[in-house]
């Protein structure tokens, strides 16, 4: 596949039509540097230039893969009533366990307290989680899914895993398997750090 613009190396792929599958506007919001006429990319094409470089810069490629992604989660994330993909990681997170503090939780996702604990309060309105004090700390809470919520988290993982089969359609099974090996490797390096939403 010929390396290009964001835009065009969807475009070449058949990428863009399976965007434009996963929900309407996908392609348009996942893709600012697409080639539109009021391309905000158009005038200097930074994009042209991150990607055409005869090494293509990784943290931009990166970068867009997880636009990518990115977009296709927030659509289905919405189409579920949640207000992004966000909401869906934290209630995965609550899923997994083990059974935290808000601060724990807030903690372990990379997320400042005040954003987590505004986040859980939209979440118990909508009846998704429930929050008890800790037995050990009255300050402290503890939140946990109800049956709304692991309903709703089931749901939104199955819309994941659609938005990235279509997103890795245009690669072989062996080329998934190396490319979530090396991404992987990546992200588990004693060195990596920040927020994971």
């Amino acid at each position: 596949m010929k390396v290009g613009t964001a835009g065009q190396t969807a475009q070449e792929s058949g990428v863009a039509d399976d965007f434009v599958a996963v929900g309407p506007g996908l392609a348009a919001a996942s893709d600012p540097c697409g080639g539109a006429a009021s391309d905000p990319c158009a005038a200097a094409d930074p994009c042209a230039a991150a990607a055409n470089a005869d090494t293509p810069d990784l943290t931009w490629l990166l970068h867009r893969a997880a636009q990518h992604m990115r977009a296709g989660l927030d659509e289905a994330a919405r189409a579920h009533g949640l207000a992004s993909a966000r909401d869906w990681i934290v209630l995965s997170a609550l899923a997994a366990g083990p059974r935290q503090t808000q601060l724990s939780l807030a903690h372990s996702l990379g997320l400042d307290k005040t954003t987590m604990t505004s986040l859980l309060d939209r979440m118990e309105a909508r009846g998704l989680i429930t929050r008890s004090h800790d037995s050990h700390d009255r300050r402290a809470r503890i939140p946990e899914l109800t049956g709304d919520g692991r309903r709703i988290q089931a749901e939104v993982t199955g819309a994941r895993d659609r938005v990235e089969a279509d997103l890795l359609s245009g690669f072989t099974a062996d080329e998934q398997r190396q490319l979530r090996d090396l991404l992987t490797r990546l992200t588990v390096e004693p060195s990596a750090h920040g927020s994971c939403i």
